[in-house]
C-alpha cells in the first residue's frame, strides 16, 4: 500500500489537488476579509479596575443584555459580595480596635462563625431570615457605619453599601438579580471573553482579558489586529497598595502598565483611549487623601478639577505624538455615562481613520 493511496488504491488527481488548495486559499482570505471589516477592542487594565464592569455595559448597551441562566450565576457572586463586604468591615474593627455596641456583640460572634462556615464555598450562600437580621443589625450599628466611614484607608469592595443596603432583598429565595446588581457585581476576570456586537452600523469585537498579574502573561495572544487598545485605570487607587505585591502602589503599576502598552510596537498603528475610571469614588477619596501619596512631586491643591488633570497629564506623556490618543473620565456603573463615553470614543477615532484616508476635512 502506499502512502495517501485512496480508497480504490489510486492517489487523488493532481488537479483535484490544487482545486482543494485554491479553495482553501480562498476561504483563507474571506476569514481575512471578514476580520478587517471588524473593530477590534482589546480591553485592557489592572485588577479591579472596572473594565469587566465596562464589558458588562457594552452587553447592556448593545446586545440584549444578561439571560435568565446568567442572572442565575451572578446570583451566587452577589451574594458573595455582601457577606464578604461585611466580614471586610468586621476586620477592619479589629484592625482600628473598634468595640462594638455591646448589644450587637453576640450578633457579630454569630456571623463570624457563619462566614468562616462559608467563606470557602463556592456554591450558593443560603441566608436564613435569622441570618438576614444578623447582617441588617451588624450593617446598620453605629461601629459598622463608623468604619464604614473609614472605608478609604483599608480595602473594602465598592459595591459593599450597594449591597448591603439590599440584603433582605438579595437573600430572598426567589431573588433574580436586576441589570444594576450585575453591574454592580464584583468577580475575579480569568481566561479571554470575547463580545461582538454593532454599533454606528460597525461591527465590533471587544476582547476582555483578566488583570491579575497571572492573567497579563494572556495578553499578548490577542495583539494580532487591533484597531483600539481601551485602557482602563481606577483613579480612586492612588493610595493603594496592590493586593499581589503590597510593596507597588497600585495607580503606579497601572501607570507603569500603560507605559509599557502604549509603547508596544504591537500597537503603534492602534487607536489608544485611556478610561480614568471610578471617578465618583475618586470625588468622595480626594477630599480626604492626598494625590502626593502616589504623585510625590504634584503640588496642585487637592481639588477633583486639579488632581484630575493632572492625571491626564501624567498618562498623556507617555504616548507619542504620532499616536491617535483620547482620553476619558467615567463612571463604570453608570450605563448613561460610559454609552456617552464610548460613543465619544469611536466618533473619534472614526473621524481620525477618515482624515488619515483624506476621506473627511
Amino acid at each position: 500500500m502506499g502512502n495517501g493511496a485512496s480508497a480504490d488504491g489510486r492517489g487523488e488527481r493532481p488537479d483535484t489537488e490544487k482545486a482543494n488548495s485554491r479553495q482553501i486559499d480562498r476561504e483563507i482570505q474571506r476569514e481575512k476579509a471578514s476580520a478587517m471589516n471588524v473593530f477590534k477592542i482589546l480591553l485592557l487594565g489592572g485588577s479591579e479596575c472596572g473594565k469587566t464592569t465596562i464589558f458588562k455595559q457594552m452587553r447592556v448597551l448593545h446586545l440584549n443584555g444578561f439571560s435568565n441562566e446568567d442572572r442565575d450565576q451572578y446570583r451566587r457572586s452577589i451574594v458573595h459580595n455582601a457577606v464578604d463586604s461585611l466580614a471586610q468591615m468586621l476586620s477592619a474593627c479589629e484592625m482600628y480596635r473598634i468595640i462594638h455596641e455591646y448589644v450587637i456583640q453576640e450578633k457579630v460572634k454569630k456571623f463570624q462563625t457563619f462566614y468562616k462556615s462559608i467563606v470557602d464555598n463556592e456554591s450558593d450562600i443560603v441566608l436564613t431570615d435569622d441570618m438576614v437580621s444578623t447582617v441588617q443589625r451588624i450593617w446598620q450599628s453605629s461601629t459598622l457605619q463608623l468604619v464604614y466611614k473609614r472605608r478609604f484607608t483599608y480595602h473594602l469592595l465598592d459595591n459593599a453599601k450597594y449591597f448591603l443596603d439590599s440584603i433582605d432583598r438579595i437573600a430572598a429565595h426567589d431573588y433574580s438579580p436586576t441589570t444594576q446588581d450585575i453591574i454592580h457585581c464584583r468577580f475575579q476576570t480569568t481566561g479571554i471573553h470575547e463580545l461582538d456586537f454593532t454599533y454606528k452600523k460597525l461591527e465590533f469585537k471587544m476582547v476582555d482579558v483578566g488583570g491579575q498579574r497571572s492573567e497579563r502573561r494572556k495578553w499578548i495572544h490577542c495583539f494580532d489586529n487591533v484597531n483600539m487598545v481601551l485602557f482602563v485605570v481606577a483613579m480612586s487607587e492612588f493610595d493603594q497598595c496592590d493586593p499581589e505585591d503590597s510593596t507597588q502602589n497600585r495607580m503606579m503599576q497601572s501607570y507603569q502598565i500603560f507605559k509599557t502598552v502604549v509603547q508596544s510596537e504591537y500597537f503603534k498603528n492602534a487607536s489608544i483611549v485611556l478610561f480614568l475610571n471610578k471617578f465618583d469614588i475618586f470625588q468622595e477619596k480626594i477630599k480626604y487623601t492626598s494625590l502626593k501619596k502616589c504623585w510625590p512631586d504634584y503640588n496642585g491643591d487637592n481639588s477633583v478639577e486639579d488632581c484630575t488633570k493632572y492625571l491626564q497629564k501624567q498618562f498623556q506623556r507617555c504616548v507619542s505624538q504620532k499616536q491617535k490618543y483620547f482620553a476619558f473620565v467615567t463612571t463604570a456603573t453608570d450605563t448613561n455615562n460610559i454609552d456617552l463615553v464610548f460613543g465619544s470614543a469611536v466618533a473619534h477615532i472614526v473621524n481620525q481613520n477618515l482624515k488619515a484616508t483624506g476621506l473627511h476635512e
